[in-house]
């Protein structure tokens, strides 16, 4: 009977450790620095917060990587928000749940280099598209190795190895910046 109880008492610890962590995500934006003063990442973000960022951090340009819809009222709020503080936005829309295809990365890649700087990139969530795309900016721009460029990718962000969303991981491990 002991041995249950201490079980069940590590998994219930598990379980708030994780809803703490998710909690302290969401309540702050999961909003981090890539590179200081070049590039953060977050998660999705209402008018509000957005416009706090790009005044804060001068933000001049947005990537999106959930990809444009006209009829989601957030999209329709980040245009707004983009137009009215000059701010360029940009839009790619990247899975969660499975790998990129050489077009979106050579697209994101492109952007990197042309696009004015400090840029914000985002998804949903801050965790895993973000991650990805901030484990390859780090690659790319600040010429980081993938092993050290691949903690962007850890649970700190809210990213889990597991499940659908492993196919980021999968994706960056066999990922040869030298084809990009």
């Amino acid at each position: 009977m002991k041995r249950r109880s201490k079980i069940y008492i590590a998994i219930f610890a598990l379980l708030l450790l994780l809803t703490a962590g998710y909690l302290f995500i969401v309540e702050y934006d999961n909003f981090h620095p890539i590179t200081e003063g070049e590039a953060y990442r977050s998660a999705q973000l209402d008018g509000d917060e957005l416009a706090y960022y790009i005044r804060v951090y001068n933000i001049k340009s947005i990537i999106n990587l959930r990809g444009d819809d006209l009829t989601a009222a957030w999209y329709r709020e980040e245009k707004r928000v983009s137009a009215e503080h000059h701010v360029k936005l940009y839009d790619l829309s990247l899975s969660a749940w499975r790998e990129p295809d050489e077009r979106e990365i050579r697209t994101l890649i492109m952007l990197f280099n042309r696009i004015p700087r400090p840029v914000l990139i985002h998804c949903r969530g801050g965790s895993d598209r973000s991650g990805l795309a901030a484990a390859i900016w780090k690659v790319v721009v600040d010429k980081e190795p993938k092993s050290e460029a691949e903690k962007q990718l850890s649970v700190f962000f809210g990213h889990f190895p597991i499940g659908k969303t492993a196919a980021l991981d999968r994706f960056f491990q066999k990922w040869d910046p030298e084809v990009n």
